[in-house]
């Protein structure tokens, strides 16, 4: 067969890229094109200058990175296409000089080229296994399909909706699969109809999702559907590939199943359909779909799921670390998460309004200040336009040229920026403005209007919590209010979130609890005194580090400066910075940081040989597992790139303690939802949120002295990890809102 590799721009060592991953370089003929006859760092479209038509003649054209994909197929995602043969000939190939940063897609590269070259030889078979759909909405086809689910032992449920909120939406349709290369879609009028029936089943049967919780809180806010016996696919493979954007059904069905892109027919289907009806892509939803390309895409996610459930399941339950993790983690925190995102926040209309109104106000000054400024006037008199303070281009020829400030450093284009930190840098009242202008626009259109057009009816927020969504297990949050990126620095948000009538809003923290784990873990007893003896941990360490004269408790106040120096090399040192970067942090010289790490080591020695004995394991297994029986998988600790390599093995340090922390929060939130649900007492203490290691909640007043007693204790409950006699520490503090609050006594 004949053999095209197509790269980007002239390299003269282009065939050097990929002859590496050739299981025989010399048995594979092939002929080398480059987009670009130029060697460039990126190429645009204006620099192509290769005649496709060359390519005609080949039987295998293997596209190698980005920008091949995107001139020769139009499409776009090198990694998600690796190895994918599409329209019988071409094969992108994601580049393999990635693999210097990213040493874990060398895997994926071998499995691309093995196919390639199994194409060239004529023995890629590719089985494509016979499918069978059916769209069911009629009583006569239901009957046999109805016999069918009850006689299995487990079922493949999946939804459409026309929304991505059960309150704002509905259930389009269900799809069912009970095996492999098959799939049924359901009408939503037969399933209301026998709404009874399919409870009964789905309270008997294990039912398999792709993101249950999703799934699931649709189903039981329209039908009221429970499902006690689930599985989800997107959480077994989290188990298997903690990577984060890696779990989505098409692209993992792309990967592990014979479906192939089923949904790049329809992405084309959405971009037409919105291009002639005038709306815009975003606004699209899948109730517009017809029902014979709705119904044959249900059957394929169905019948994809299937596929993956029958690849993952049986490696995690054959693995003691994934099952625990997946059986006591994961699945009891998709119950937990999905009653809390149910519960919503409560949002005062009245104050969010008002903020809304006051940002508006703000902003408008802001823009007032700007176009009054001298060096505005002098830029609208000299171009003959409006300033535009969004325009990057113009806030250079401002500050750099009219202002004649001098430039500090280079966007990635080699461009001068001007970003927040520069002109943050500027001490120019321009500089001033603008930057307030951004952070004012930001909070109104990132967050107030967000919120505003995403209250439900009953003046209560609900936004999604992530269980998938991080490498550490930290919960991510996405939908109408990302929790985790509210600003710290800015309680106007939180003044939203005000309590009911009869309410208070309560808020638990774990204290120190990064601290407290790599005591527990690194079994360092220095560390681990600080909090037997509950003291504030770092005026703890100050006072041993730094030799001062006073009590421990004294450290805040006597030595402010001693006690921030201490708690920047804490977390210097747990994140292995080096004396430069721990000198900048804590503000000191370069020799102090070198003598107060030795120091900070002669006592906590402990620390050290754990810091040392992760390095180590890291180093040569290029892996490792948190207590929880999480996996941190970290191929670039072989990098030959040794700046990549050693990033890597500090992540993965970082993972041990920051996973645990995390696992123990939630386990907290899944003990406590359960706590609230057996006492019956839904109505009456309502958890929202979860932000890092907080928990956040509505407490009736009768019910305040109950919840921080009773979730006390099962927050602090024994998870085979603490110091003995001395649970982590927690911190309540209570308010009428969540941005008033005050500690609770």
């Amino acid at each position: 067969m004949s053999i095209a590799f197509v790269f980007a721009s002239k390299d003269d060592k282009a065939e050097g890229h990929i002859t590496p991953y050739m299981t025989d370089p010399a048995n594979l003929d092939y002929d080398t094109y480059f987009l670009c006859s130029e060697t460039k760092e990126k190429v645009l479209k204006k620099d192509v200058d290769l005649d496709l038509e060359a390519l005609d003649d080949y039987d295998i054209v293997c596209l190698v990175g980005a920008e091949p994909l995107k001139y020769v197929l139009g499409m776009t995602g090198v990694t998600k296409y690796n190895g994918v043969q599409i329209q019988s000939k071409y094969f992108p190939l994601m580049h393999p000089r990635m693999t210097t940063f990213k040493p874990q897609y060398i895997p994926e590269i071998q499995k691309a080229m093995n196919k390639i070259e199994l194409a060239a030889e004529g023995n890629l078979n590719v089985t494509i296994n016979e499918k069978y759909y059916e769209f069911i909405e009629t009583e006569e086809a239901f009957a046999p399909l109805l016999a069918k689910l009850i006689a299995s032992k487990v079922i493949v449920v999946d939804i459409e909706t026309s929304s991505l909120s059960p309150r704002r939406g509905n259930i389009l349709g269900v799809a069912f699969s009970t095996k492999a290369h098959e799939g049924y879609y359901v009408s939503a009028e037969l399933i209301k109809k026998h709404k009874d029936t399919l409870h009964q089943l789905f309270l008997e049967t294990t039912c398999v999702f792709h993101n249950a919780k999703f799934d699931m809180s649709f189903l039981k806010y329209e039908y009221g559907f429970d499902f006690p016996y689930f599985d989800d696919t997107m959480l077994l493979h989290y188990c298997l590939e903690e990577a984060v954007g890696t779990h989505g059904l098409k692209p993992l069905a792309l990967r592990f199943t014979d479906l192939g892109d089923y949904e790049r027919a329809l992405d084309d289907y959405k971009k037409t359909f919105a291009r002639k009806n005038k709306i815009k892509l975003a606004d699209f939803n899948y109730g517009m779909l017809p029902t014979e390309i709705l119904a044959p895409y249900a059957c394929k996610d169905g019948d994809g799921t299937f596929q993956l459930y029958n690849k993952f399941q049986p490696l995690v339950v054959n693995s003691d670390r994934f099952s625990s993790l997946y059986d006591t983690i994961l699945k009891p925190a998709t119950i937990a998460l999905l009653k809390l995102e149910a519960n919503g926040g409560p949002i005062s209309m009245d104050k969010l309004n008002s903020l809304i109104d006051s940002y508006q106000i703000d902003i408008d000054e802001c823009l007032e200040e700007i176009s009054m400024n001298p060096a505005i006037d002098r830029f609208e008199k000299l171009n003959s336009k409006t300033f535009n303070p969004n325009s990057v281009n113009q806030l250079r020829e401002v500050f750099f040229n009219i202002l004649a400030h001098r430039p500090i450093k280079k966007t990635d284009t080699g461009a001068w920026s001007v970003d927040k930190e520069v002109l943050g840098m500027l001490d120019d009242p321009l500089a001033a403005a603008v930057l307030d202008l951004r952070e004012k626009r930001k909070m109104l259109g990132t967050y107030l209007s967000n919120i505003a057009n995403g209250v439900d009816k009953d003046s209560r927020l609900r936004s999604s919590f992530n269980i998938h969504g991080t490498t550490s297990g930290r919960l991510s949050s996405s939908g109408v209010l990302n929790y985790q990126n509210i600003p710290r620095d800015n309680k106007d948000i939180k003044k939203i979130f005000t309590a009911r009538e009869g309410y208070q809003i309560v808020q638990c923290d774990l204290k120190t609890a990064e601290v407290y784990y790599a005591a527990v873990l690194s079994g360092d007893k220095f560390l681990q005194q600080a909090f037997v003896d509950k003291v504030d941990f770092h005026s703890y360490i100050a006072k041993s580090i730094f030799k001062l004269d006073c009590p421990a408790d004294e450290v805040k106040y006597k030595y402010p400066d001693h006690r921030q120096w201490a708690k920047a090399i804490t977390f210097g040192i747990m994140y292995q910075a080096g004396p430069a970067k721990i000198a900048e942090t804590a503000n000191v010289s370069f020799e102090e940081a070198k003598k107060f790490i030795a120091e900070y080591f002669r006592n906590a020695r402990e620390l050290k040989k754990f810091i040392q004995r992760s390095n180590d394991f890291i180093e040569a297994n290029h892996y490792i597992y948190a207590h929880f029986n999480r996996k941190r998988r970290l191929p670039e600790a072989g990098s030959e790139n040794k700046g990549v390599a050693k990033h890597a093995v500090r992540s993965g340090v970082n993972f041990l303690v920051q996973s645990v922390a995390s696992d123990v929060n939630l386990y907290g939130v899944i003990d406590c939802m359960d706590w609230i649900e057996e006492n019956n007492l839904n109505e009456l203490i309502i958890p929202f949120t979860v932000v890092h290691d907080s928990i956040v909640v509505e407490v009736h007043d009768s019910q305040i002295d109950n919840w921080v007693t009773n979730s006390r204790e099962l927050v602090q409950r024994d998870r085979g990890l603490s110091i003995p006699n001395c649970p982590i520490g927690l911190d309540y503090e209570i308010g009428p809102s969540w941005g008033d609050l005050r500690d609770y006594k």
